[in-house]
């Protein structure tokens, strides 16, 4: 166990000697987390805004700009003079103009058409969306005016009385939650930087355990393999002992990666011991990937440069970049074939269901499974002559 200590301690100073290190260990998986994570976090995006001009100065005029602004997710709505509304489009500073024209009020009264119209810039590709989003109030108001003004025919009272008393009597939609039968659609989801944060831990962890498992291939070109070979210490000694710093080095970067996230970005990871394992879990797989490789090529430039296509491609796939349900299905399908995907759902259990060792014993389980037939495929590649 000493020897392989050795072995260990040696491999962990020399990687952490190198400034560069760092860089891809730390200072990029937070880049891009803070990057993506930002894309992808649905924050409100900032809407247009659009001018409206009241020629009419009445009450269905006031009303109608009233309801144009309320709960309105496609524009701001802001009014303004005639003047300055001519001004502003002219000279492209608002891409367009609601114009309640004078008379408005009688034309609805009469049932006549409605005196609105919309002046816009060219480039506004949305005219369309917003001009039907003010003919639907228009065609409500103009209901609910013509109702108003029947009644008023048979009662004798001011068509004002039945029209204000239907504004006052309107409730608020009822809110419906959509929810997907679908076992696959119904999996709980992480905002956009929690599952940032943790996809792209993941990509940068592998891409530094799949660049440092290359070591075994420059040891046996510059010849310390050999004399590490020549020392008494058993294979298994040697091989523990590389095993063991490329799962440290890995802790490590993971390590600093959740605390850094947590106490910039906000990030909750939920149980520690369920991440704890997780990871470890995680970490197996990754190591068993790399020796698997390192057994397969024979150069370290054939190591990093298979392995960056491998880590890249395969996190594409299993959703670092973006949700794995925006994806076609086969790609879907394919996922279910990389480790990845499998920690992203363990992560997602853990970070928001607040799941527990049990909850994700089947993510850990396919995980071992990975790495151990990784590890025994790579292991058998290796030559320890």
């Amino acid at each position: 166990m000493k020897k392989s200590w050795v072995i260990c301690s040696m491999e962990i100073s020399r990687l952490l000697k190198k400034r560069q290190t760092y860089l891809l260990m730390f200072v990029m998986p937070l880049l891009f987390t803070l990057i993506f994570g930002s894309l992808m976090s649905g924050g409100e995006q900032e809407k247009m805004t659009i001018l409206l001009v009241d020629k009419d100065q009445t009450d269905l005029s006031q009303t109608l700009y009233e309801q144009l602004k309320e709960d309105n997710a496609l524009f701001s709505l802001k009014k303004s003079t005639e003047v300055k509304a001519k001004q502003m489009i002219e000279s492209k500073k608002i891409p367009g103009v609601i114009i309640i024209q004078k008379g408005f009020q009688d034309g609805m009264l009469q049932s006549e058409d409605s005196f609105v119209g919309f002046q816009k810039i060219p480039e506004l590709t949305s005219s369309s969306t917003i001009t039907g989003y003010v003919s639907d109030k228009l065609s409500k108001m103009k209901i609910e005016v013509t109702a108003s003004n029947q009644w008023s025919q048979y009662s004798g009272e001011a068509w004002e009385v039945m029209y204000t008393g239907m504004e006052n009597s309107k409730e608020q939609p009822l809110a419906i939650r959509h929810v997907h039968i679908d076992k696959n659609e119904s999996v709980p989801q992480m905002n956009g930087m929690s599952a940032r944060a943790a996809g792209f831990s993941i990509m940068f962890v592998m891409m530094m355990l799949l660049s440092v498992t290359g070591t075994i291939i420059e040891a046996r070109k510059n010849g310390v393999w050999y004399r590490i070979l020549a020392t008494p210490s058993s294979k298994l000694e040697i091989a523990f002992g590389y095993l063991l710093s490329f799962f440290l080095i890995g802790w490590i970067q993971f390590g600093v990666l959740l605390i850094t996230t947590h106490y910039l970005f906000d990030v909750q990871w939920g149980n520690p011991f369920s991440i704890a394992i997780l990871v470890s879990a995680l970490l197996f797989a990754i190591v068993g990937l790399g020796l698997c490789i390192a057994g397969m090529v024979k150069t370290v430039e054939q190591q990093a440069s298979i392995g960056n296509l491998i880590v890249v491609s395969t996190c594409m796939l299993s959703g670092v970049y973006w949700p794995i349900e925006i994806t076609p299905k086969f790609m879907q399908k394919m996922a279910e074939f990389l480790p990845q995907t499998w920690a992203l759902r363990g992560f997602t259990e853990i970070i928001v269901s607040g799941g527990t060792l049990i909850d994700i014993i089947d993510n850990i389980a396919i995980l071992i499974g990975f790495g151990l037939l990784f590890l025994v495929v790579g292991m058998r590649r290796i030559r320890f002559e």
